[in-house]
């Protein structure tokens, strides 16, 4: 055997590299209790992070390349932090040569050099012929913003918040971070103190969140919570899958991004014909927290005092009427006895919409659907008894969200 390289490493976790230094924490730590290589298998135990069990781990080669790693954690499929810890263990004991290897726990050196000093990276190769400057990055920004923000790079170049300024909330990836939390023995009860907020930084937050998808501090003050296009995804789940866990968490599901896209290019004409049709105007907010934190909402935009819009822009339906549309039975509007178009109340949509108005407050939604060929404004009223879903929205999150931020999913 050639040994496992440091490269073979950072390949095979290239889609998970938090859990490359996550697995060195465990190395650097004396996490791991035993190591077994034999015929091109490695199997080991790690000790689990804040909890007094370990999982066993098995680690199949091919040559000196990665082909497999499975670990007991609840995140054993997903090439965990534990499997890493092995591997770098590997890189540090296994011989070069072809033989069998056997390790049980000794006592850890005294001093360990961690990944970075033994494999230094390599001078970053510059294609350019001179350093790019503040100039060029906005240069570049503004024209990614004239194609649509929901270009990768755009957002990545968005000028950086000053958190002393525009971020009257702490974010969940900070408390999950801090050493409080790592340290701490109840950590759902430790999150879920952090993450209460008072009413001033309800509003607060919303005037910083002003922008939302132009505005890195709405990505930052979203990611780990709960946000309303994904309250009817909860509320209708029969039982609770890891894909859902993701999906909340904010790994979306590529598939969909063509549809994504339709919405955020179209929004800004939808709402054009809104403020034409009603000769209303359409007041820019930012993001809405529940006071637990858990939860949050951000509108498309506010109507006077009392109202709020959310836009919906079909791409399965963009060059159909509303009547067309709606003789199809996966669409979200139906006409009801009385003939009127309606939103369906159990669609996700209606969750959505209800969510934004019990966290904002407001009593009337102006719900617009665009196509190229029509355009459909509803109001929808307030439910009081949908409030009763908040609760069940805060026990998802205790229940299931929390445990996933300590199994590196955040």
């Amino acid at each position: 055997m050639a040994g496992i390289t440091i490269s073979a490493l950072t390949s095979f976790f290239s889609d998970e590299p938090k859990s490359i230094h996550r697995g060195e924490n465990h190395y650097k730590s004396d996490h791991i209790e035993s190591f077994q290589y034999s015929h091109g298998i490695i199997r080991g135990s790690v000790h689990a992070s804040m909890k007094d069990k370990s999982y066993k781990v098995t680690i199949c080669l091919d040559g000196s390349e990665i082909k497999s790693a499975e670990c007991e954690c609840p995140r054993g499929n997903y090439k965990c932090s534990h499997a890493a810890a092995l591997i770098i263990h590997g890189i540090h004991n296994l011989s070069r040569t072809d033989v069998e290897c056997e390790w049980k726990k000794q006592k850890a050196p005294d001093q360990v050099k961690s990944v970075e000093e033994l494999y230094p990276c390599p001078k970053e190769y510059n294609c350019l012929g001179r350093e790019i400057s503040n100039e060029d990055r906005s240069w570049f920004y503004q024209e990614l913003k004239k194609l649509g923000n929901f270009t990768g790079t755009f957002w990545l170049l968005s000028p950086e918040p000053e958190k002393s300024n525009v971020m009257p909330v702490i974010t969940v990836e900070d408390i999950v971070l801090s050493e409080e939390f790592v340290n701490h023995v109840d950590k759902k009860s430790y999150l879920t103190e952090k993450l209460r907020v008072s009413e001033d930084q309800r509003i607060a937050l919303n005037k910083a969140t002003i922008g939302q998808r132009d505005n890195p501090c709405w990505h930052m003050i979203r990611k780990g919570r709960l946000t309303a296009s994904n309250f009817g995804s909860v509320l209708n789940c029969k039982r609770v899958t890891q894909s859902l866990i993701k999906r909340v968490l904010g790994q979306y599901d590529l598939s969909r991004v063509q549809a994504i896209n339709w919405g955020i290019i179209n929004e800004s004409e939808a709402k054009k014909v809104f403020q034409q049709k009603t000769n209303l105007c359409i007041e820019e907010y930012g993001l809405w927290l529940h006071l637990s934190g858990m939860l949050g909402a951000s509108p498309d935009g506010l109507v006077g005092r009392n109202a709020l819009l959310e836009v919906k822009c079909p791409f399965t339906q963009r060059d159909s009427t509303i009547e067309e549309a709606v003789s199809s039975d996966n669409f979200y509007i139906k006409k009801n006895a009385e003939g009127h178009y309606e939103l369906k109340k159990e669609h996700v949509y209606w969750h959505q919409v209800q969510g934004q108005l019990h966290l904002s407050e407001r009593e009337i939604c102006f719900f617009v659907v665009w196509t190229t060929k029509e355009t459909l404004i509803l109001l929808i009223e307030k439910d009081s008894a949908w409030a009763d879903n908040l609760r069940r929205l805060q026990d998802f999150y205790t229940r299931h969200i929390i445990p996933a931020f300590t199994n590196d999913l955040l």
